[in-house]
């Protein structure tokens, strides 16, 4: 860490709490403005647009500070074990956020900044001038940055650099080159300084349409691949996700000459930290679906398919504005928010095959003997009752990691807050408020993520048939058994986890075990009132978290070993999908998305040899329309080759550049653990 680095550190920790006031919007501005005027600014060489600086996530420095003086309450409600046991979670989200970018390509971070100035001459209202002065201070700070970096970029070599920068110093963007330097110069000022992890460009092909199109196509071509690597080497935490396709306001498909581009130049630029939404309706061109299959069937394959209605449908049912679902934002991995929206898509977290322990053990952990879950007394006379207390206790965990979530979001005010994001938000500029410590946004959302659905189904499903159909022992014997993690009964094991009915298979009764899960999910979760004026939302996604839930988590009745990964995202279990893609999607359309309006995906893994040629392509497309026929949500596709998976495991060196999609985002395979290459090798395998 640089000397300088290690200064700004130490200044954020010791400006961390503010004692005297009533939140930390002040004191937040305060250090925001002497990280940006104090930051040391680099210019590499590879750089086209813009800078790099030496801040990165030091506001983070000062959320950790605050939000360890409300961890005593958790723990005091006895709800610290549920994290302890990873049988539920609840925690702050400042990391999945999308700012109204039209208005910020629009104005310009001059045009922003004059905003705040006409705000602030025409309030009566203390409360909101000050708002409006803090963050005024910010923006100043923000264009003298700026101003730092065309000097330092000009110094360097960088002409173009440094005139775009002096320009939108004093007007908006005016050029598709200028747009894209607001765009980076945004997202710097938002994500390493502000705290607030921006996590979507948004919709590329629309927002920089009109400059696109006024552009001689032989400069845009090149800007647009230019920017595309520039994007990349933005190192962002889970990718840097941007989107492409869906529908205007009237419903007509956006997709247009730049979408094309955008995915070419995301194809054929080397990639590791960027990847792609393409939102599809009935009326999506097939080629660009064409094309976007080759480019994953090559290898670049960090593309979410993602239905536009159904995603539209889930947030008006949640409460959203048509008008406003209808410019929804997709933040991060899947999360999808209408405008206006903050959706804190990643605070609560359920394991849902914990619930099914806890139903046999009337909520003792089986690892560590933590009354964690709801006592019962042990048996039940048929599956019905069975399945009442799995439920029972599946809600009981829901309620718990709400709770945990609710003691942090209604401290935001001592917690974070972000001047820069919110000068962004019209919300925010009427009421004259910050989005998290006043809680601005048009729609203020929280969300729980409910983890290894096809774990927990294929659980109930063999304890209906061992227990309740064919007798082969009773719940105690099982249930000591789970505690053993399977010892002594190996055969038997392996006939459950390979011959036993299973979520992914098309199974019908196996499949509606899963929809009567996610219905009581939805039913107790979905539109339920949050502390900050706002609604809690469902999602099913469980991207890397499965693996340290499953770390701690027993031994499953569906063969599954203690400490062994749950299920992925609303994907079957892996090996459970034999019956192929197609009974893979027709399990995972059993329930209606609309219920998981906070995302779900299911994840294909296809061997390579199955989708060659353009029959290959037909048969991907196909598959692609006939789930989102069925209800789904968006779906991701990976397609492996065994041989070459093998080869770049035991000669990680011969394969510098393979990539996987570990999640929600992309890894280079050499990157992984050993478990983790297994993984994927046996994925490919089958």
């Amino acid at each position: 860490m640089s000397t300088n680095r290690n200064a700004m550190r130490d200044y954020i920790r010791a400006h961390a709490l503010a004692e005297d006031s009533p939140d930390v919007f002040e004191l937040d501005s305060q250090n925001l403005i002497w990280l940006l005027d104090h930051s040391e600014i680099g210019v590499p060489e590879e750089n086209r647009f813009f800078v790099t600086t030496d801040a990165d996530d030091l506001e983070w420095e000062a959320i950790r500070i605050r939000a360890r003086v409300f961890d005593p309450q958790v723990k005091a409600r006895g709800l610290h074990l549920g994290n302890k046991n990873k049988a539920y979670t609840g925690a702050m989200d400042f990391s999945h956020t999308t700012p109204e970018w039209e208005r910020v390509l629009g104005r310009g971070i001059l045009g922003l900044k004059q905003d705040l100035e006409a705000r602030l001459n025409a309030a009566t209202d203390p409360d909101k001038a000050r708002f409006y002065k803090a963050c005024l201070g910010v923006y100043e700070a923000c264009l003298r940055f700026m101003a730092r970096a065309a000097d330092k970029a000009e110094e360097a070599g960088k002409v173009e650099m440094a005139s775009g920068l002096r320009a939108l110093c004093t007007r908006a963007p005016e050029n598709l080159f200028e747009g894209m330097q607001t765009m980076l110069a945004y997202y710097m000022f938002q994500h390493s300084y502000d705290g607030s992890y921006l996590r979507t460009l948004g919709r590329l092909d629309s927002l920089f349409w009109d400059w696109y199109a006024k552009e001689d196509p032989s400069v845009a071509k090149k800007l647009v691949y230019d920017f595309m690597e520039e994007i990349d080497r933005l190192n962002a935490p889970s990718n840097i996700p941007f989107a492409i396709g869906g529908t205007d306001r009237e419903g007509k498909v956006t997709v247009n000459a730049l979408s094309y581009l955008l995915l070419e130049a995301y194809q054929n630029t080397p990639s590791i930290n960027t990847k792609l939404h393409l939102l599809c309706t009935a009326e999506t061109p097939e080629e660009i679906l064409a094309d976007a299959f080759r480019g994953a069937r090559s290898g670049k394959n960090s593309v979410v398919f993602m239905a536009d209605d159904k995603i539209k449908e889930a947030l008006i049912r949640l409460g959203a504005d048509p008008w406003d679902a209808a410019n929804y934002h997709v933040v991060g991995c899947y999360e999808c928010g209408a405008e206006g929206e903050l959706t804190c898509s990643c605070n609560a977290r359920v394991n849902i095959p914990k619930a099914v322990e806890y139903a046999l053990t009337g909520g003792t952990d089986m690892l560590t003997g933590d009354l964690v879950g709801l006592p019962n007394g042990g048996d039940f006379p048929d599956f019905d009752a069975f399945m009442a207390e799995y439920t029972r206790q599946l809600l009981h965990l829901a309620d718990c990691a709400m709770e945990v979530t609710d003691i942090y979001e209604k401290n935001y005010n001592k917690i974070h807050s972000a001047p820069v994001f919110s000068a962004t938000y019209q919300s925010a500029l009427d009421r004259g408020a910050d989005l998290y410590a006043d809680y601005a946004a048009k729609y203020n959302s929280s969300s729980l993520n409910a983890i290894g659905l096809a774990t927990a189904t294929d659980s109930l499903a063999a304890i209906r048939k061992l227990v309740f159909e064919d007798g082969i022992m009773t719940l105690s014997e099982l249930r000591e058994l789970l505690r053993a993690d399977w010892a002594g009964k190996e055969p038997l094991r392996l006939a459950i986890r390979n011959r036993y009915p299973k979520y992914g298979m098309g199974d019908k009764k196996t499949d509606l075990l899963a929809k009567r899960t996610i219905e009581a999910l939805s039913d107790r979760i979905n539109g339920r009132p949050n502390v900050k004026g706002g609604h809690w939302r469902l999602g099913t996604f469980s991207i890397n978290w499965r693996w340290e839930f499953g770390e701690q988590t027993a031994a499953s009745a569906n063969g599954r070993l203690s400490g062994e990964t749950l299920s992925q995202n609303t994907s079957a279990s892996f090996g459970a999908d034999k019956e192929g893609a197609t009974a893979h999607l027709i399990s995972a359309a059993v329930f209606d998305s609309v219920h998981t309006p906070n995302g779900s995906v299911v994840d294909i893994d296809l061997h390579a040899s199955a989708v060659q040629g353009e029959n290959g392509i037909q048969t991907l497309i196909a598959t692609l329309k006939t789930y989102f026929d069925m209800g789904g949500f968006s779906v991701h596709y990976n397609i492996l080759d065994t041989e070459t998976l093998q080869k770049a495991k035991k000669n990680p060196a011969d394969y510098p550049n393979l990539q996987v999609r570990l999640c929600g985002w992309n890894v280079l395979f050499s990157t992984l653990s050993d478990a983790e290459k297994d993984e994927f090798i046996a994925r490919s395998a089958r």
